[in-house]
């Protein structure tokens, strides 16, 4: 595969200063749109099975190559880098804490890798133990990996970076883990001191992991941290402040001290005062849950953002659910800046890409500045999705 980056060098630069732009609180010619598409996606474009996405380095980065140049060449959305990522999937946890990790198969080629929770019992939190990671094998066969993957990019594509590690999620997601779901939120009403036990263990946990990433990568320990804390906002403000804010915070305020950068798959509107004025976040990417009219609202001019578009619209075979998607984000979130167009999470397989093609289309013309309601088709049905709204 020979990737022809050359002739998108315009377009990438273009991209790039409009997201400064919006990034900076200011009004650019247009409203930034970056869809959050990835390896898995692009796998499942390219007829590629993620078993051996995920099991051949030189399948994943040809992939996701391969996946830039479809953005970049028919997608259209702003792209502003070209780089390959050491993909893992989000089994961070199993791998640092000795899970059973389950890997796509021929009888479900598209589901990617997921943890089989460990912890069953409250004596199995007494008996979990935080590893250092130089004593894990799989952790360090990350780094193994990723020192693999940078090697051959180097040897076939040059100079295009390669990024990767490992990082498991904050307390209370991590735990999400390790429990599930289901047992974690019962758990947290009915245990609170022996879940606080687990939350310590898992704060330790992070930090051990992190700094033994800056350890092997040579990256600063105390820069930037992105926490993707996808479990927490389903818990009340009050759950929220016993049991994520003081375990967070500590986080934030020990590898954070440049950048700060927030991603929820569950709401954050609820929250968006702590997230703003406690985390003192730059940058915070939301799922499809949030009212976005509020998080407009508390975070303007503040904490940029980017997200909340319901990627189920892409499914339904509707192009007016998409435009109301589209007017919906913007028409709350766009004027005086701060914002990027996206969908909530990522975009899964089986997303079809046509309707993707629209919806980035779509977003080009209704989000030039300055933004007009009369650009809109749908202004009486874009109420933002929120409880407490």
């Amino acid at each position: 595969m020979v990737l022809d980056l050359s002739r998108f060098e315009r377009r990438i630069e273009e991209s790039r200063r409009r997201v400064e732009a919006a990034l900076s609180f200011e009004e650019p010619d247009r409203v930034p749109v970056q869809i959050n598409v990835g390896g898995p996606y692009y796998a499942w474009l390219l007829g590629v099975p993620l078993r051996d996405y995920y099991s051949d380095l030189r399948v994943m980065a040809e992939v996701q190559l391969r996946g830039l140049e479809w953005r970049l060449s028919w997608l259209g959305d702003d792209v502003t880098s070209v780089s390959v990522t050491l993909d893992l999937g989000a089994v961070a946890e199993g791998l640092l804490f000795g899970c059973e990790i389950v890997m796509p198969d021929d009888r479900d080629p598209w589901r990617s890798p997921w943890i089989v929770p460990k912890i069953r019992t409250l004596e199995d939190i007494d008996r979990l133990e935080v590893p250092d990671p130089h004593d894990v094998p799989a952790v360090r066969r990350v780094y193994e990996r990723l020192g693999e993957l940078r090697r051959w990019v180097r040897e076939r594509y040059g100079d295009v970076p390669v990024w990767g590690g490992l990082q498991i999620h904050p307390p209370v997601s991590a735990a999400g883990s390790l429990l599930g779901p289901q047992r974690l939120y019962a758990w947290l009403h009915r245990y609170p001191a022996e879940m606080h036990k687990l939350l310590r263990k898992l704060e330790e946990a992070f930090a051990a992991l992190r700094e033994y990433h800056c350890e092997v990568t040579g990256a600063d320990p105390a820069g930037s941290l992105y926490l993707a804390d996808d479990h927490s906002g389903y818990l009340s403000r009050r759950m929220y402040e016993a049991f994520a804010l003081p375990y967070n915070l500590r986080l934030f305020e020990r590898f954070g001290t440049r950048y700060r950068y927030l991603h929820m798959d569950s709401p954050m509107h609820h929250i968006a005062d702590i997230v703003r004025d406690v985390y003192r976040v730059h940058h915070a990417d939301l799922g499809v849950e949030s009212d976005i009219r509020a998080i407009a609202r508390e975070f303007k001019g503040r904490v940029s953002f980017n997200g909340n578009a319901d990627w189920r619209a892409l499914l339904s075979g509707s192009v007016a659910r998409v435009e109301v998607e589209v007017e919906r984000c913007i028409y709350y979130a766009a004027p005086g800046g701060g914002y990027i167009f996206d969908n909530g999470g990522e975009t899964y397989a089986g997303v079809p890409p046509e309707m993707l093609k629209y919806e980035v289309e779509y977003a080009k013309r209704v989000g030039r500045y300055p933004i007009k309601g009369d650009s809109f088709r749908h202004l009486d049905a874009i109420e933002p999705r929120g409880r407490g709204s």
